[in-house]
């Protein structure tokens, strides 16, 4: 089974990756709270979870073998790189062939499943208490989308005549992340989209969130600031509850700080009435599994409000899902009226016409070069095309038409017909013998990439030129100390 970009395992596992290169002191720090502990639990398979439901409450070791045979014969293997993996992450101990949950983690553990210990790690209610209704979800939902839609507008980057961005950039710690993330790089005309930059607009929201937070570890690293603290922090944020406000009061002047740089993002909301009191926008508590139902609540929203607001309510619909249709002839149609999906066809889409709810245009040779002169490759305009695909398309086996990924293909195939390379090209040979000697010598080392024998004249690469230079030069040299003696 072919792996999709940006799914959902794929990043959990890379920042699985990151626990696993923290230090035994960093991780458990990390243990120590309640929060951290159950974001992590969160993360891990489905059978790693079973495990560590099975060991939580046994204070004692547990013999591999026994641990295994929870299993069918078939699939103890798997079990035991399940036990591997929970080790790499330093929630399971082995010694001698017998298993423990870390005791520091089963204990925070255990206090978030039950409501002991500090649970002031799930963050502080703001005074008040309960559900705050100054600001409702669908306000923080409005407010999350509005700015990582403009960061994603702004890695898309429309220009006008004179080259500038009619796009307003986004903070500078936003463009910080994009630029040390090297999603964007600086070029003449600004900030412009990398290739990595491309494949990230690819991914679902939830992939690009992860993402961001993992490089915005890394950065804190770069930052000498304190990893663990930041941590635990973005746990805690995984774990609040949509809709409630907190106090930021008890946190320390690095996680003020990271809210203020996480809010750029639309991670978090400040209210500008009460700046010690901040929200948990979707954005965030979506990466928490048990959050899947306010996410599901979110999606159906849109949805009805998108069905009830466009006559073409069907297609309106399932938009959120899929909405560009592909024909034979390249023609593409897209059930859209976001600008942001817009600007991304753009980049290698000739668009033709807008309507309200409805873009056309098609794929042409200039659309798709222009697009692969900025390092999107074939692979990645294909596969966009696969995952936004309309419902009606995704029936279809294969769901694109291959006349069209074919030509995509030989587009990209045209551009990279010729390679430059660097060579020197050597003539006017006063003998015969001296061309044979050298055509012959860098025949022998291999560095001939063209030759002309009628001519007199050869072409070799620039590292084989250094030695011809040596065997020519060595050449004179053993001719001049005949001629003198």
């Amino acid at each position: 089974m072919a792996h999709q970009l940006g799914s959902e395992e794929e990043f959990k596992t890379t920042i699985a990756d990151y626990l696993e290169s923290l230090p035994a002191q960093f991780s458990q720090r990390v243990f120590s709270s309640p929060a951290a502990c159950l974001a992590i639990f969160r993360l891990i398979s489905t059978v790693g979870k079973q495990l560590i439901m099975s060991m939580l409450y046994l204070d004692t070791s547990l013999r591999l073998q026994d641990v295994c045979q929870w299993a069918r014969t078939d699939s103890q293997r798997m079990v035991r790189g399940k036990i591997h993996q929970l080790r790499k992450l330093q929630l399971v101990t082995e010694d001698h062939g017998n298993v423990s949950l870390n005791p520091v983690f089963r204990a925070q553990l255990r206090n978030a499943l039950t409501g002991g210990g500090d649970f002031s790690s799930f963050g502080t209610p703001f005074k008040g208490g309960g559900r705050d209704t100054r600001i409702t979800k669908a306000q923080l939902a409005r407010y999350a989308d509005v700015k990582w839609e403009a960061m994603l507008r702004f890695m898309v980057g429309r220009q006008d005549g004179s080259g500038e961005s009619v796009v307003q950039p986004p903070a500078e710690s936003v463009r910080s992340i994009l630029r040390t993330a090297k999603l964007m790089e600086d070029g003449e005309n600004g900030m412009a989209i990398t290739n990595s930059g491309f494949q990230f607009l690819l991914q679902d929201t939830q992939s690009q969130v992860w993402t961001v937070l993992l490089q915005y570890l890394r950065q804190a690293e770069m930052q000498q600031m304190d990893v663990v603290e930041v941590l635990n922090f973005l746990f805690q944020l995984v774990s609040l509850q949509l809709g409630r406000a907190y106090s930021a009061e008890p946190l320390t002047t690095i996680q003020r700080r990271m809210l203020g740089e996480l809010r750029d993002f639309g991670l978090v909301l400040q209210d500008d009435q009460r700046p010690m009191c901040f929200y948990a926008t979707h954005l965030v508590t979506m990466l928490s599994s048990s959050s899947s139902t306010e996410n599901s609540d979110k999606s159906d929203t849109k949805g009805s409000k998108a069905l009830s607001a466009s006559p073409q309510g069907e297609l309106a619909a399932s938009s959120s899902q899929g909405y560009i249709i592909l024909e034979t002839n390249c023609r593409i149609y897209a059930y859209t009226d976001s600008p942001l999906q817009i600007a991304i066809l753009g980049l290698f889409v000739h668009l033709v016409s807008r309507f309200s709810n409805l873009v056309t245009g098609a794929l042409t040779r200039d659309s798709v070069r222009q697009a692969l002169s900025q390092g999107i490759t074939a692979d990645q305009i294909i596969t966009f095309l696969t995952a936004n695909a309309h419902p009606q398309m995704q029936s279809h086996v294969p769901v694109l038409p291959v006349t069209v990924t074919d030509q995509i293909r030989l587009w990209e195939q045209e551009r990279n017909r010729l390679h430059p390379t660097q060579a020197h090209f050597y003539k006017d040979f006063a003998q015969k013998q001296d061309f044979d000697r050298v055509l012959r010598y860098a025949q022998d080392i291999g560095v001939v990439l063209w030759a002309s024998i009628e001519k007199r004249q050869l072409v070799v690469t620039r590292q084989g030129h250094v030695k011809i230079v040596e065997l020519v030069n060595s050449q004179r040299a053993a001719s001049s100390a005949t001629t003198s003696s």
